[in-house]
């Protein structure tokens, strides 16, 4: 086990130094950062005790394989329920970092520092696992190896950084702004308005990118869930980028502007002055 945790541990260690010396500003504390790398860690063990479970428990999977013959298209659905579970699953283990964020959390962008360094830690779990199934197949000296090496490292570990660094950003409005709480009761009306909103990223759209103020304030978790929803959207993509052929080509190249575009997009923001209160009211 020495060999794969050493070998998903430099690309993790590498990504984390490259993110944390972008908050030149006001860089969080690096024992936040640990701990926030720690939790993404463990936040990825229940995954691999369920992947455990199904491989060795001949009932659960004839029940998964059963269950995926009523999907229509069950790799789709299977990679978009996977994206969620992971997404929900990183973004959960840095929000319990709780009353400790009201200390330092302070900038935007530190949304994006918080969350790129538990997804490392989650991508680090996941490839102690990956690089020990891949030396059962291949020996170190197979250049093979050092391909998918290089890919996981590279592609996929910036992506789990990227996915969730859009989400970070978007929570650090949330974090720093304003919740306005409403007094009437909840309804089925009211109910299916936040979806759609939700759905359409009505906050992060007409708001948050346009820098524009709302006039009626939204709640903090409407943001987060609809950044939550971005998220697992684009790692979707990007799963799916890997996976699909057109013509019989594959289509795995358009992820270099996918990601390429993500990383200069977030790159920005640590360049931007000021921190904009969103959510709070206008006072009229």
């Amino acid at each position: 086990m020495i060999l794969p945790i050493f070998l998903a541990l430099l690309p993790a260690i590498f990504w984390l130094v490259i993110w944390y010396k972008k908050d030149k500003k006001e860089p969080e504390p690096k024992q936040m950062i640990l701990l926030s790398f720690c939790l993404g860690f463990l936040a990825a063990l229940p995954f691999f005790i369920l992947q455990w479970q199904v491989e060795h428990s001949p009932n659960l999977l004839f029940l998964w394989n059963n269950f995926s013959a009523f999907l229509l298209f069950p790799a789709i659905i299977g990679t978009i329920a996977l994206a969620f579970l992971e997404e929900t699953a990183k973004h959960f283990a840095v929000l319990r970092l709780g009353s400790r964020l009201r200390i330092h959390f302070n900038q935007i962008v530190d949304g994006i520092i918080y969350s790129v360094s538990a997804a490392l830690g989650f991508a680090f779990a996941e490839n102690i696992a990956y690089f020990f199934t891949l030396l059962t197949y291949y020996s170190t000296s197979s250049p093979e190896f050092w391909n998918i090496y290089a890919f996981r490292s590279l592609g996929t570990l910036l992506g789990h950084t990227l996915f969730s660094g859009v989400f970070g950003l978007f929570w650090g409005h949330a974090f720093l702004s304003q919740s306005v709480t409403s007094k009437h009761s909840v309804s089925v009306k009211s109910f299916f308005r936040k979806v759609l909103e939700t759905l359409r990223f009505h906050i992060i759209f007409s708001h948050i990118l346009q820098a524009r103020q709302s006039l009626r304030g939204h709640e903090k978790s409407d943001l987060v869930r609809e950044a939550l929803f971005l998220a697992t959207i684009i790692h979707v993509l990007f799963n799916l980028l890997l996976m699909a052929k057109l013509f019989g080509h594959s289509l795995t190249f358009l992820v270099v502007p996918l990601l390429l575009f993500l990383f200069v997009f977030l790159g920005k923001q640590f360049l931007v002055p000021r921190n904009v209160r969103i959510l709070h009211p206008i006072e009229t």
